[in-house]
């Protein structure tokens, strides 16, 4: 099978009808809220900033303390500020405050800017207490967001900006970007940094937050991964150094579980206004000092996070498993309970639900398979006041007096959660070893950014093994040479991490079985290889 063929069939596999879009999607540039639908939207953001810079009135832009809102937040706040207008960022305290607005967060902010305008990023959907609390103190308030619509809509703020189509970061560039066409297209201060650094952040906060890489969101992570290359502010930069990837070319992989870590870590340990501290500053000592800083917490995150999943996995392996499974501990930091969470959906294939206990109370985060959505089924016990999120991944809050019953109510609706299922592998296409070629690799790249909605392309091939050998520090992973079945001369490197006692089993010298993979080009001490990463194999 030939290298047309291979691509053919991936793009038909992916459901692509318009080619060469896919594979040329529009430059970001080229966005707009009027190109999102959002025109109305647009006339009244236009107008309250008019109105503040003329009544010398503050603009406070109140973001979400992940990765995605983390960039979003500083690609507008930056906008606004360089176009003049009196701007200031405001991230909630995680412990302290919680999740997107509240009522502690909004007397905060007016005590300490009293806004003519509050902008959000990446949340406020859900907030329609909060926002009401705001309007009822004359403090109007734009949503930009993109997470699930609740039944009951925030009505009382003056602009809901609302597009699940990109991530939280992806709209607040397109917000930004729009605002700086309307008010000052020459400026190109601007210009270059919607064409590189904002636009890599806008990449960053889109993949962090594992948003489909289709359409919008598609053009703004395969423009924004090469843009990291220009990037020329400090932050970006050091941020690049303490994670070892300066001079590498920025792939899904290094901005999902490299970049967006340290910026995650700085909210889930200290005060995510730090992070956009490092994002924005033009000081290149304070870069690097807060990078080292974010580094450090990174470090200690990960350490917390491996001792806390052993005590989620140990108290599982202690009970009934269930369809959907149920933790809680008084000594987890809520910052990290997200990350508990996924990795026990990651093991058990089950959607699940962690509970920490804080000051007011008790916070919970879920995250879920993707044949169930966590947020309607959380939704659906109306029992909870904030909570908000995606199908796969939610959060919320719960008064102590209410933690019984919501146990009892999640107990009592497990009928509604579908049995689990086996690890379901997708094979894009069955192909003879020989078709794998650093020319076939090359011609891969076409396809990416690869992620979520457009995943690595998965091959399947018969293949005899010829050698085998384990490593790693605890000899977990294997790295075995595979040979074409028919084309004897044909033979490639495969590496597998972590494979199951029987997956051990079937590679041995000898055997001949069925490899599913992907497909890499790697390149060590300057000479390329070609490699193979295996998902899993068959008899």
């Amino acid at each position: 099978m030939d290298i047309e063929q291979i691509i053919s069939a991936l793009l038909i596999k992916r459901n692509v009808t318009d080619i060469q879009t896919f594979l040329n999607p529009p430059h970001p540039l080229t966005f707009s809220l009027k190109t999102l639908g959002f025109e109305k939207e647009l006339k009244i953001l236009l107008s309250h900033l008019q109105q503040c810079k003329k009544n010398n009135k503050n603009i406070v832009i109140y973001t979400d303390y992940d990765a995605d809102g983390i960039t979003g937040g500083s690609v507008l706040w930056e906008t606004l500020h360089i176009l003049g207008f009196s701007v200031f960022p405001y991230v909630p305290h995680r412990q302290k405050e919680g999740y997107g607005f509240s009522i502690k967060g909004i007397d905060a902010v007016i005590e300490k800017y009293n806004p003519g305008l509050i902008i959000s990023v990446d949340h406020g959907i859900s907030a329609r207490e909060q926002i009401q609390y705001a309007h009822d103190k004359d403090i109007p308030i734009i949503v930009t967001d993109h997470h699930t619509k609740p039944e009951l809509l925030p009505d009382s703020a003056v602009a809901l900006i609302h597009c699940p189509l990109v991530s939280g970061s992806g709209l607040a560039y397109i917000t930004a970007l729009t605002i700086w066409k309307m008010l000052d297209p020459e400026n190109t201060t601007l210009k270059n940094l919607f064409t590189n650094d904002f636009l890599a952040l806008a990449s960053l906060g889109t993949i962090a937050d594992l948003v489909p890489l289709v359409g919008y969101s598609r053009s703004i992570a395969k423009y924004g991964l090469q843009a990291f290359q220009h990037a020329t502010k400090p932050g970006i930069k050091e941020l690049l150094a303490v994670s070892g990837l300066s001079d590498i070319e920025i792939s899904t992989y290094h901005a999902g579980f490299a970049l967006a870590p340290r910026i995650n870590a700085v909210g889930r340990l200290s005060h995510a206004i730090e992070a956009v501290r490092m994002l924005c500053t033009k000081d290149v000592i304070k870069a690097k000092q807060l990078a080292h800083d974010a580094q450090t917490y990174n470090v200690t995150r990960q350490k917390m996070v491996d001792l806390a999943v052993e005590e989620a996995f140990v108290a599982i392996e202690k009970s009934d498993i269930s369809k959907l499974i149920l933790q809680k501990n008084k000594n987890w930091n809520e910052g990290i309970i997200g990350l508990i969470s996924s990795k026990i959906t990651e093991r058990y294939r089950r959607p699940s639900i962690v509970m920490t206990k804080t000051e007011t109370g008790w916070k919970g985060s879920a995250r879920s398979v993707k044949y169930f959505d966590i947020i309607a089924f959380l939704r659906s016990l109306n029992l909870l006041k904030h909570v908000g999120g995606h199908p796969q991944a939610a959060g919320f809050s719960l008064k102590d007096d209410q933690l019984e019953m919501f146990e009892k109510a999640v107990n009592d609706n497990l009928n509604d959660v579908p049995p689990p299922k086996d690890k379901e592998i997708s094979v894009d296409i069955e192909i003879p070893m020989s078709s794998v070629t650093e020319k076939l690799a090359d011609a891969l790249t076409q396809l990416t950014p690869f992620g979520i909605g457009n995943p690595t392309p998965v091959f399947q091939s018969s293949a005899n093994i010829l050698f085998v050998k384990t490593m790693g520090k605890k000899q977990e992973h294997l790295r075995f040479i595979a040979q074409d079945v028919i084309d004897r001369t044909k033979q490639l490197e495969c590496v597998y991490f972590s494979p199951s006692v029987s997956q051990k089993e079937m590679i041995q010298v000898g055997s001949k079985i069925s490899l599913l993979y992907t497909v890499e080009v790697q390149y060590w001490q300057g000479r390329k290889q070609l490699k193979c990463f295996i998902k899993t194999v068959k008899s």
